[in-house]
């Protein structure tokens, strides 16, 4: 008896499962984003702040303190994108296991999305950090 035959066969309620799955993942991918979003926007904000306030001539720099809040933000909004990936990849590799699926995909979409995602959000923190004073 091979491995194909102690797989079970997939039902519509078993798909569901897996599609409840790929949705909480796209539910952590879109929260990781908005902390992404939300630490350059604190990070902005400080800068801003600087600038309307008075100041000696020729000192426009920002508030170290909400840069490195913002980049903290960044940080963690890319740690709940890579955490919710592996989450994930972990749920689909024993789905995969225990059911008969066809066709293969090979490569989750949601996981290569979450993967790029995080990676373009290492270059914000290292751009943040580089504009801090």
């Amino acid at each position: 008896m091979n491995s194909q035959d102690d797989r079970a066969k997939e039902t519509s309620a078993d798909r569901l499962v897996y599609f409840g799955a790929e949705r909480t993942l796209m539910a952590w991918i879109r929260i990781g984003l908005a902390l992404m979003a939300l630490g350059f926007v604190v990070d902005r904000f400080g800068l801003f702040v600087e600038q309307i306030k008075p100041h000696a001539p020729g000192h426009w720099g920002s508030d170290p303190f909400s840069s490195w809040i913002g980049i903290a933000l960044v940080l963690v909004g890319i740690a709940g994108n890579l955490a919710a990936a592996a989450r994930y990849l972990r749920f689909e590799i024993v789905y995969h296991r225990h059911m008969d699926t066809r066709p293969r995909h090979g490569l989750s979409l949601g996981i290569f999305f979450t993967l790029i995602v995080s990676a373009l959000g290492i270059v914000m923190v290292l751009l943040l950090i580089l504009s801090v004073d």
